[in-house]
């Protein structure tokens, strides 16, 4: 009996990871350098912004680990399984950007800004500029 059940959890792992594949922007990534994480679910676009909630479920947000401000996904579109494209607004609405999301054959995602504004968090007094290309992980 503990047999048959140890193999159904372990299956059900399997199963969980292989969704997890199938879905690629349903995640969160981290880049450490920065302290800048991507929270998503590009697919049925149900994320709730912490602090936002009167604007309902978006696609997902951009935050920073040192920082309150959010950057907010307000429409996106998959490509293909490897690769989407975000439409981004700060939080006050005053900025914007669209980038491109790719995942890579290493499981790591590039970040690549296509146009608009820079990506930035105010991190102790002073903005921190997030480069053009950044590479995120899972954690």
């Amino acid at each position: 009996m503990r047999k048959i059940l140890f193999v159904l959890l372990l299956a059900c792992g399997a199963l969980q990871a292989v969704a997890q594949e199938n879905r690629p922007f349903d995640v969160t990534i981290y880049d450490d350098e920065y302290k800048i994480y991507i929270k998503m679910d590009l697919y049925d676009k149900d994320v709730t912004v912490p602090g936002q909630d009167v604007l309902g479920q978006m696609d997902g947000y951009i935050g920073s680990k040192q920082s309150r401000s959010l950057w907010m996904i307000i429409s996106s579109t998959v490509i293909d399984e490897r690769t989407a494209e975000i439409e981004v607004v700060n939080d006050y609405g005053s900025e914007d950007f669209t980038a491109e999301l790719k995942v890579n054959r290493d499981g790591t995602y590039s970040y690549r800004k296509k146009d608009g504004s820079t990506l930035k968090f105010a991190v102790k007094g002073k903005w921190q500029k997030i480069p053009a290309r950044v590479e995120f992980r899972r954690k």
